[in-house]
């Protein structure tokens, strides 16, 4: 049976994972769900994108040319990864991924945001349902529902964007996306496909930012055809 790792987003559970696994496993592709440290793997500390890159390095230890699947900031880590290490990953997978450079001003412009939102954020500290709803509004969900050491994590992620150079990346690469996302738009996934060359864009009608868990069939449906046009 096939192998392939996944790279899940921000997220705290796997849970929207099971039933793409189930899926495939009928299709003879297994998938193997990486635990990220911060995320679904338990850690205290700062994370940065060398961090993640050593951690992906570890996990795919005495794999012969794996593929991998990276949807959002797992997108992110592993463009760094094969950025870092080119050839050692044979074909990738992308799922409304993040990793898009934006310009430094922007940048910038927006971990300055964040900090300050965390700042707002006490006012409300007394009354949770208040601060919730300060933070759903703003459209910053994750950031409301991270520790503090995965707080500075995302900061340090939106600064690996600057390193990422898409034009570098020389493997197959299958661009999956959410024609409404709002997370990370649809025109991030139109740049990476037109930055990266060869690489193949399937937009989702009606999808947002995590298509393989509410238009399941379908992103199995073009997962299983990469994987095998991939052979």
């Amino acid at each position: 049976m096939k192998q392939v790792f996944v790279i899940h987003g921000w997220t705290y559970s796997l849970d929207k994972w099971y039933d793409v696994c189930d899926y495939l496993q009928k299709r003879g592709i297994e998938l193997v769900l990486l635990k990220v440290p911060g995320l679904t793997e338990p850690s205290d500390k700062v994370w940065d994108i060398d961090g993640y890159i050593s951690w992906l390095d570890s996990k795919l230890q005495g794999q012969t040319q794996p593929i991998v699947i990276g949807h959002s900031n797992g997108g992110r880590i592993a463009l760094s990864y094969i950025q870092r290490y080119p050839g050692r990953i044979s074909q990738l997978i992308l799922i409304d991924s993040a990793g898009i450079p934006k310009s430094e001003k922007k940048t910038l412009f927006k971990l300055k945001i964040l900090r300050v939102l965390s700042k707002i954020g006490k006012i409300f500290s007394y009354i949770p349902p208040l601060k919730r709803l300060f933070y759903r509004v703003i459209g910053a969900q994750d950031y409301y529902n991270a520790p503090a050491n995965m707080k500075k994590t995302m900061q340090n992620m939106l600064h690996a964007d600057q390193l990422i150079d898409l034009s570098q990346i020389k493997l197959p690469v299958t661009i999956i996306w959410g024609s409404d996302d709002t997370q990370t738009p649809l025109a991030d996934g139109q740049k990476m496909h037109t930055t990266i060359s060869g690489s193949k864009l399937y937009i989702v009608d009606g999808a947002r930012h995590a298509p393989q868990a509410t238009h399941t069939e379908k992103v199995v449906d073009i997962i299983a055809k990469a994987l095998e046009a991939g052979k």
